[in-house]
């Protein structure tokens, strides 16, 4: 007992320095564990923030894609209703453009939800107006078709309609910008608290290296780990992104350029034609009795069917030609650098590919035909010109007899 009394200078010093020690070693720890706890906390919340922004993103981008690509359809569905001269069709499209509005507000519905941001509710606000003035020459047009007075609606389709559809689908355009503008913002924000949080982290091993190099090393794997997997979910946003513009520019059945795109390749070859004096040639094709494959085996049998019929277009489009569908079972196809001569092989070539091609579907068994209208873009043509050139062209193919390909019409001048 006295010589525990006793201790010497050294030894007391020597207790105390390990009482130091071992205070600031469990410090260390302390620290350690804290900025563990704080750090993974922190790259969870940034990780939350970074997939529900990415998700959020998404939604309004396909929403907003949505609503545009339905208001094209719903003007090219009413121009159907106003020229269509059977009534049974006149009323099935009717239908169609009916079921058209309805997934028109469920779009809009799944853009409202989330909420918007002051810019964003500025251009949906005259994006709303817009929207309202063209619902009301829907309704006026659609009068005016069902009770026969067929020219005055095809006037106020062109004349009233087309123009508020331009300008609401550029209030779309807007709403598209200012998402991905966001979107960049916030990922740049994003990696912003990043970088602030490794360099915390950082400073913090800077007091712990000493004594917990194995915590300091732990600490930096994890920290890396939570990067590599932020970069990857950034990735994934961008890869979304991506998909999301293929889609707003493609048919999603056929894979075939949609209507959109391809007034977007058909108004470059009429700058070419215009600027170069080029020859280029717009084939304009509609099925024939194809009606009777969605009749007797149902929508499923049919977009099978134009699936592979799609696959007929591309396999005569040449380096520098396009394929699109602008309809339910009409297609269009630019053969770029082309003479009237060649084009007209070419449409012959599908013809009798069409032709010859038997779609089988559960034991049944069907043939189809192709009515195709040919037109040669002239220097001064435009595109509405040409589509109407071209569409009036295959019209006269249908009226000859079906299956047939109506003479090529001159230069639109």
């Amino acid at each position: 007992m006295a010589e525990r009394r006793r201790l010497s200078p050294q030894t007391k010093a020597g207790l105390g320095t390990q009482r130091i020690i071992a205070f600031g070693f469990a410090l260390v720890l302390l620290l350690m564990l804290s900025l563990t706890l704080l750090g993974l906390d922190h790259l969870g919340q940034m990780k939350r923030r970074i997939t529900d922004l990415a998700t959020q993103e998404a939604v309004r981008l396909e929403s907003v894609y949505r609503m545009h690509s339905l208001s094209r359809e719903r003007f090219a569905s009413l121009l159907q209703i106003v020229v269509l001269d059977d009534p049974f069709e006149r009323d099935e499209e009717t239908m169609r453009f009916h079921a058209q509005a309805g997934a028109f507000v469920q779009a809009r519905d799944r853009l409202l939800a989330p909420g918007m941001r002051p810019q964003e509710a500025a251009i949906w606000a005259q994006a709303r107006v817009r929207i309202q003035q063209d619902q009301a020459l829907h309704d006026r047009v659609l009068d005016l078709a069902l009770a026969g007075r067929r020219e005055a609606a095809l006037h106020l389709l062109m004349d009233e309609v087309r123009p508020t559809e331009a300008a609401l689908l550029e209030s779309f355009n807007a709403l598209v910008e200012q998402y991905r503008q966001a979107n960049r913002s916030s990922l740049a924000g994003a990696e912003a608290d990043v970088r602030q949080a490794t360099r915390h982290m950082l400073v913090l091993l800077v007091f712990a290296l000493a004594l917990s190099l194995a915590v300091a090393w732990a600490v930096i794997r994890r920290s890396r780990q939570a990067e590599s997997a932020l970069q990857r979910e950034h990735e994934a946003a961008v890869a979304a992104a991506d998909k999301l513009a293929w889609a707003a520019s493609h048919d999603s059945l056929t894979g075939l350029a949609n209507r959109r795109e391809m007034r977007r390749r058909l108004a470059h070859l009429v700058r070419r034609a215009r600027a170069q004096g080029e020859s280029h040639v717009l084939l304009y094709i509609d099925l024939d009795h194809f009606k009777r494959i969605n009749d007797c085996c149902g929508h499923l049998a049919g977009d099978e069917a134009l699936r592979q019929v799609a696959d007929i277009f591309l396999r005569h489009a040449r380096h520098g030609d396009w394929a699109a569908r602008v309809g339910g079972d009409e297609f269009c196809i630019g053969l770029a650098d082309c003479d009237a001569a060649k084009a007209a092989a070419i449409a012959e070539a599908i013809r009798s590919d069409i032709a010859d091609f038997h779609f089988h579907w559960e034991g049944q068994r069907f043939a189809l035909g192709a009515s195709i209208g040919l037109v040669a873009l002239g220097s001064q043509a435009g595109v509405d010109d040409a589509l109407r050139a071209a569409d009036a062209a295959c019209y006269e193919a249908k009226a000859a007899g079906r299956n047939r390909i109506a003479p090529i019409r001159s230069p639109i001048a």
